[in-house]
């Protein structure tokens, strides 16, 4: 957008201040700025990649398209998560509910996985100077044991000398649900576009071709390690925050907690003009199968609600409501998003039956209702709205 930086929603949520021009322009950022995320436009190849205060991150713009759009989802995936930590944070202040503990600072590790490459001397020299671990593993499976053991802040594969190995890694990660966002270099061999191509549409943030300075690559990866670490922190103060206002056995708000989080919720969202959407799940017995006694639908829905709370995305708020309807608030997310989260869950949880007393088997079914915060509309009346659908099925029943 031309022009000084405007906040949502008559400007942007995402300020993006190309610095091409150098340090001069890094200046630009203003010092306070209501976005979610103020963002420095970089090239691959600049010499200073984290720009400093004012800016949240950098972005690569020269980078390929996919690369470059994988990065601003990976901003506004930390920016959501910050802005979600606040606002829980209020609420909980206003609920006056106890501080959860912070997060144990680490210190950085960084894992290599392929042959031995000049490559992993100078990430360990950059890692070093940052007060970091570098580890070595020369075949897939001691990496995948790596990852398994231990936590890491990135990897970075050698795939100049085993391509399809170095492919296939970096698919597997990005199948893992714990390490789906772990920040992946990939080396390759010069000139090799194909194989960058490849681990770019599997997930890779970075490529390295051998004989190449190192030092820019590098420099990139420490950004994006830099902003998942702070994704993580605000993703578990997010977690902290919701079991200090939740039921511990479900890992879900309480109702009271949810309702004074939805107003909260509502009201960010009227005056950033982002979506929110909600969704509604009624849990029920299938048709025709025996009604278990109430104490089994007890322990049934709590285990239900349980696989809900495991299921919504850490920015998420759900709260069991009855003992027999489970709802789910997606901050900055279209209705689209919240019937895709109730299929999910419904889809999951169908296939879950719990036992009666006496041994026999009952499965559920979901009946299930999304909607979307319209103008001027609360988080009560959203909340209502949502129900609403019930109660007609209940009255035309």
């Amino acid at each position: 957008m031309a022009g000084p930086p405007r906040p949502a929603p008559d400007g942007e949520d995402i300020t993006i201040i190309p610095a091409l021009g150098g340090e001069a322009d890094l200046r630009m950022a203003p010092p306070e700025h209501a976005s979610l995320a103020v963002l420095a436009g970089l090239t691959q190849d600049a010499p200073r990649v984290t720009p400093g205060a004012g800016f949240d991150g950098a972005l690569c713009l020269d980078a390929p398209p996919k690369l470059l759009r994988n990065q601003l989802d990976a901003y506004v995936r930390m920016a959501i998560a910050e802005e979600e930590r606040a606002r829980r944070a209020r609420t909980a202040a206003q609920l006056e509910a106890p501080a959860p503990s912070p997060l144990s600072p680490r210190y950085l590790k960084v894992l290599y996985i392929g042959a031995p490459s000049p490559a992993f001397l100078s990430l360990e020299r950059a890692i070093s100077r940052r007060g970091g671990l570098a580890t070595a593993a020369f075949s897939s499976y001691a990496g995948f044991d790596h990852l398994h053991d231990e936590r890491f802040d990135a990897v970075v594969l050698n795939g100049a000398q085993d391509t399809q190995t170095a492919i296939s890694l970096c698919a597997a990660l990005r199948r893992n649900a714990s390490l789906h966002h772990l920040p992946t270099l990939v080396i390759t061999a010069p000139h090799d576009q194909t194989t960058a191509a490849a681990v770019i549409e599997r997930g890779a943030t970075g490529i390295l071709p051998v004989n190449s300075p190192s030092e820019g690559p590098i420099n990139w990866l420490f950004e994006f390690i830099a902003r998942e670490r702070r994704r993580r922190d605000a993703e578990h103060e997010i977690r902290a925050l919701r079991d200090v206002m939740g039921d511990t056995r479900t890992g879900l708000f309480r109702p009271d907690a949810f309702e004074a989080h939805l107003s909260r919720l509502a009201a960010d969202h009227h005056a950033s003009g982002r979506a929110i959407s909600l969704v509604a799940l009624r849990v029920l017995p299938a048709h025709g199968a025996r009604q278990p006694d109430e104490n089994t639908w007890k322990r049934g829905f709590s285990e239900i609600a349980s696989l809900a709370a495991r299921l919504m995305r850490e920015t998420d708020s759900g709260a069991a409501l009855g003992g027999d309807i489970i709802i789910v608030a997606l901050p900055a997310a279209r209705l689209i998003a919240a019937k895709r989260t109730g299929e999910r869950i419904a889809s999951v949880a169908e296939c879950t039956a719990f036992a009666s007393g006496e041994g026999s088997v009952g499965p559920l079914v979901f009946e299930q209702n999304a909607v979307e915060l319209q103008p001027g509309e609360s988080g009560a009346a959203l909340l209502a709205r949502a129900l609403r659908a019930f109660e007609d099925q209940s009255i035309h029943a």
